[in-house]
């Protein structure tokens, strides 16, 4: 009686165990399980750890790769097969993507876009940071700290090359247009941003020096824009009016600039300086006078 009383109490923990082990998810395996041990004392329980220790075995045999040293050109990324079918009806946009509930397609469409090419979808690749998949999320973050890594190693090359020879125009082009897209890009942050965009308004002063045109006008404008230099971002649209005064770009750059110093009485003599030439604009142009006008 004593052995059966035992045997019976060994049993009701075998079971307690299996129970709490699968809803704690201590246990790899499935709920149903718990009926072995159930209805099988105590080799049920052994039979149910066999089945975990397997599970757990094959877990932990799989090669984990941190993010530091996955590579783009990787072998992982080049042996995706891409679907390149054109069937109009299995197009999904990127950011609806995101959202559907279906995780093969998050990844199948995550692993196109790093098959293409990364740099070109980093606006998606930031949305994918922040999804629940786990998987879409590591890869996105792998995908845009390897941007990363390219983007400060061709800028340390652009800074030697400039060191090197501060009077060559072409070098001093290319660092420029690298350096505004990797701003762009908005993988920057902080102090990183801050000395990144001090250093372009750097360039660009010099390489207007050598040729003024519109678009490097522009870009500083912005640049300064971002930093709050709002006494250079003045003199910068004084002498860029005076050589491009129907530019659509430096327009809506004075709308901008008028409007986050709080000039009120400049911001509506623009507006109706623009309403009284009559001059074209494009539907964006339209829509920002048309919401300052109001």
């Amino acid at each position: 009686m004593l052995y059966l009383a035992i045997f019976l109490l060994l049993h009701i923990i075998c079971c307690v165990i299996t129970l709490l082990g699968i809803y704690t998810r201590f246990l790899n395996i499935h709920k149903y399980m718990f009926f072995v041990t159930l209805f099988l004392p105590v080799w049920g329980f052994v039979i149910v750890l066999i089945l975990h220790f397997q599970v757990f075995l094959k877990k932990d045999n799989k090669k984990v790769v941190p993010v530091e040293k996955m590579k783009l050109e990787s072998e992982l990324y080049k042996g995706v097969t891409v679907d390149t079918r054109n069937n109009a009806d299995s197009i999904i946009p990127l950011e609806e993507a995101l959202v559907i509930n279906s995780a093969g397609q998050r990844r199948e469409l995550i692993m196109d876009v790093l098959n293409d090419n990364p740099a070109d979808y980093i606006e998606f690749l930031q949305k994918a940071g922040d999804n629940d998949d786990t998987e879409v999320v590591h890869y996105a973050v792998t995908a845009m700290v390897e941007i990363s890594k390219e983007n400060d190693y061709m800028l340390q090359k652009y800074e030697r090359l400039h060191l090197a020879d501060p009077d060559n125009y072409e070098v001093l082009c290319e660092y420029c247009e690298f350096l505004s897209n990797c701003l762009n890009q908005n993988l920057m942050q902080g102090q990183v941003e801050v000395m990144n965009r001090n250093t372009l308004n750097e360039l660009l002063e010099k390489k207007l020096k050598f040729d003024s045109n519109i678009e490097d006008y522009i870009c500083l404008i912005k640049n300064n824009l971002k930093l709050k230099n709002f006494t250079r971002v003045d003199e910068l649209l004084t002498t860029a009016d005076s050589l491009w005064e129907k530019s659509e770009d430096l327009i809506l750059l004075k709308i901008e600039y008028y409007s986050t110093v709080g000039r009120g009485d400049e911001l509506k003599k623009l507006i109706n300086r623009i309403e009284d030439d009559n001059t074209y604009f494009s539907a964006e142009a339209k829509e920002a006078i048309a919401f300052w006008k109001t």
